[in-house]
């Protein structure tokens, strides 16, 4: 009876010493080097534990969306950055140069890729990843049941007709099928215009494919542009008029906040529908 309080003494004494030094093992000090982890390392860490963002989220497609970010010290992508601020975890894309490679590994900190997400699924796979490597799983959760109810309460409301859509407002460059913004318009009801493939199209193309709508990512709204000259061509205007739609771009990064621009695609289809 005695050895047996003894030991059941000895493993609390161990799991309550084990709490704290798994609290410690949790990286403070996390680096992100692209502007799609930037917006999962938003997403999940307070600020006091991010050492470092990307330029881009000081923009003002971010801060809208993260407004701590304008707190964060950022940085561009070199490896003397990295170096300087001694990072215990680096969250990067798959896209990384290959001459960076080797000297982040040199730093000592734990380097995690995050692969570019094109659907909802993969969306999911990278908050884990990301929540599991920041140590706030039970927040990406959180994160992903959010996004999951938003997207049931879209399918309780797709249009009846499923109308065509084409992504505009990049200067001429129109996704096609299989990517983030097709995943989104199937989130609405919608679906992809019929276009040769994703690439760059003049405006007599786009209006030839006839689209029922057309859809500009939110991003760089407002900037004055040679792009932006092409993106509200006369003709567009005038064939479309309040068949236009914005929706939240957010760089084209797979992020829960992505859904929202799901919302605001089925929201200007229902208001531009008789």
């Amino acid at each position: 009876m005695r050895s047996s309080v003894c030991a059941t003494v000895m493993i609390l004494s161990l799991v309550q010493a084990a709490a704290p030094r798994a609290a410690q093992h949790a990286p403070h000090h996390i680096m992100s080097l692209k502007v799609c982890t930037d917006e999962l390392l938003l997403d999940l860490a307070p600020p006091a534990r991010i050492a470092s963002i990307t330029f881009l989220s000081r923009e003002k497609a971010s801060l809208a969306v993260w407004p701590q970010g304008a707190r964060i010290p950022v940085n561009h992508n070199t490896a003397e950055e990295v170096l300087a601020l001694h990072p215990d975890l680096i969250l990067t894309d798959t896209f990384t140069p290959p001459a960076l490679k080797p000297l982040l590994a040199k730093t000592g900190a734990r380097i995690v890729e995050v692969p570019p997400a094109e659907n909802f699924d993969q969306i999911r796979a990278n908050v884990r990843l990301v929540a599991r490597a920041v140590g706030e799983e039970k927040k990406g959760e959180m994160l992903i049941a959010r996004m999951d109810g938003e997207l049931r309460a879209l399918k309780a409301h797709r249009p009846k007709k499923m109308p065509t859509v084409a992504a505009w407002g990049e200067g001429g460059y129109v996704p096609g099928t299989g990517g983030l913004f097709d995943a989104l318009l199937r989130a609405a009801g919608a679906r992809n215009v019929e276009m040769r493939s994703f690439g760059y199209y003049d405006v007599e193309t786009l209006l030839a494919a006839n689209p029922d709508f057309l859809v500009y990512g939110d991003t760089y709204a407002g900037t004055r542009s040679l792009h932006a000259d092409q993106d509200m061509h006369p003709a567009l205007l005038a064939h479309y008029g309040g068949r236009r739609i914005t929706y939240r771009g957010l760089y084209g990064c797979g992020v829960p906040e992505a859904v929202e621009g799901a919302r605001q695609i089925q929201d200007g289809i229902r208001k531009a529908t008789p």
